[in-house]
């Protein structure tokens, strides 16, 4: 199954578009269990890590232009935009 990741700042590396193609094998992952595989399998593709040692989440996940929760199970073809959590002080 093949989707899309929209990577937005700083999930995006420098110089890059942000947008990978990325082929999942058929057993299905939700968002949660896809933000884990992609930090631990393929940190080649991300600037920042979707989960952090602590096994948070650093990030929000929209499908198709819309949010969805995090038990979504993603579909082929889906376009998954992952959004930075908005911090300061």
């Amino acid at each position: 199954m093949q989707i899309t990741l929209k990577l937005l700042p700083p999930y995006r590396k420098p110089g890059e578009t942000g947008e990978i193609p990325l082929e999942l094998a058929d057993e299905p992952l939700n968002l949660k269990e896809l933000a884990q595989y992609l930090t631990r399998e393929k940190p080649e593709i991300l600037g920042f890590e979707l989960v952090d040692r602590q096994g948070t989440l650093t990030a929000e996940f929209m499908v198709n232009g819309k949010p969805v929760p995090l038990d979504y199970i993603p579909s082929g073809g889906d376009v998954i935009t992952v959004i930075p959590y908005i911090c300061g002080g």
